[in-house]
């Protein structure tokens, strides 16, 4: 007797069923590959898209409000990325600095507020200042208020004005998304990276790491201890150059505490290598350099934020030194007049100056060497953000015309 075939109606019906089992089982398992690709994502011991272990490391202590360990070590460029990056949206600091070492002194009593970070990278370029704020701005966490600290080599046109360690490829896309230069960038292909998430050897190894640094001293990825520590005890007694919560400096106790002698010795020395600044053949200002300086100050004030300029001064011997060279640095001379007409044309607030000589109260003691000043010296002529924005809503501007650096080149190019 032959078997009556099924209706299609019921042939479909049993396929819809098994695969809605199949579907079932599977969705049953969906939370494993989830639980492999997020965990991945969040251990990424390779730093693939966290960044590396030790900066994130440091970025982690410093968003909880903690001093860190030997700054010495660090990669500070990785760290600026990883904090704007890492930052609480609804935490912005109010202010940021951004500049070269010299910046590094401006810390929250300097700046008069609490809510201040510093984002200032040893040696910055033109390039490092500019993709400093940047990165916020791609973050979406933008300062009301950022202090730059400007080097003198801000306006130099030239490869010896370049620090070696900037983002270059970064800045590449600054010009090109936001100033609308043409640098060839391109969107880097993410596709292979991501790639990374699904695969069950890195799960694996995140898997491992994990579970080796969940008791005890961190590592990093190649079993190496991870030397970046919240710092234990008094903070000015430590034995070692540490980065505060701010983002500011404290170097360590016996740099701090050396005599004036050997103050004089390290200007003496930094007088005698000053092109390693990022100065040598610095005879003129580059052009392109200070249209480059109005256009991000134009840019900073289009996201809200309100820009003032800190010159932070050198040690009397240095500037003496180079006052005596001045036909080889008069671009350096340049400089400060140049900015401080801009700051008279365009209301940007100024305050200090690169000459010590000029400024009420500042001492040889108030300096680290011959490029370095003091907390100290920055609160003799910087009265913090509050009175300075008020100062500018007034129309004040103290500091800007009315000083004059002791130079023999003031020539002012045109921006």
């Amino acid at each position: 007797m032959k078997r009556k075939k099924d209706s299609f109606g019921l042939r479909l019906a049993r396929r819809l069923f098994l695969g809605t089992k199949i579907l079932f089982k599977l969705a049953l398992l969906l939370p494993i590959p989830i639980f492999m690709v997020a965990f991945s994502y969040k251990v990424d011991r390779s730093g693939l898209f966290q960044g590396d272990l030790a900066p994130r490391q440091v970025v982690d202590l410093l968003l909880e409000g903690k001093d860190v360990t030997n700054f010495e070590q660090m990669d500070e460029r990785q760290i600026v990325r990883l904090y704007t990056q890492n930052l609480d949206p609804d935490n912005v600091p109010i202010s940021m600095g951004v500049g070269s070492s010299r910046v590094l002194q401006v810390t929250r009593e300097v700046a008069d507020t609490d809510s201040f970070f510093n984002l200032g990278v040893t040696g910055a370029d033109v390039r490092d200042v500019m993709t400093s704020y940047y990165l916020c701005v791609k973050e979406g966490k933008i300062p009301q208020v950022l202090i730059w600290s400007v080097d003198p080599w801000v306006l130099y046109g030239s490869e010896a004005a370049l620090d070696s360690r900037a983002d270059s490829e970064l800045y590449n896309e600054f010009l090109q998304q936001v100033l609308g230069i043409d640098t060839g960038y391109e969107e880097p292909d993410q596709v292979e990276l991501w790639k990374a998430l699904a695969d069950p050897a890195y799960f694996q190894g995140n898997m491992e790491y994990y579970f080796r640094n969940r008791q005890g001293a961190l590592t990093d990825d190649s079993g190496q201890l991870i030397p970046f520590t919240e710092v234990q005890g008094d903070p000015c007694q430590q034995s070692a150059t540490i980065k505060r919560s701010d983002g500011s400096v404290l170097y360590d106790v016996a740099f701090r505490s050396h005599t004036s002698d050997q103050i004089l010795s390290d200007a003496i020395a930094q007088s005698e290598t000053f092109n390693s600044l990022h100065m040598e053949g610095f005879t003129e200002l580059g052009e392109t350099e200070c249209r480059a300086f109005d256009a991000f100050i134009r840019y900073a004030e289009t996201q809200g934020t309100r820009v003032i300029l800190l010159l932070t001064p050198f040690h009397p011997f240095l500037y003496d030194t180079l006052l005596s060279r001045a036909e080889n640095y008069s671009g350096f001379f340049q400089v400060e007049n140049w900015i401080r007409q801009y700051a008279e044309d365009t209301g940007t607030p100024l305050y200090g100056s690169y000459d010590p000589l000029i400024l009420d109260g500042i001492k040889e003691s108030d300096f680290y060497d011959g490029v370095h000043c003091t907390s100290e010296a920055l609160e003799k002529f910087f009265p913090g953000i509050w009175q300075a924005l008020e100062e500018a809503y007034k129309g004040i501007t103290p500091h800007v015309l009315s000083l004059k650096n002791r130079t023999t080149a003031a020539e002012r190019i045109s921006w």
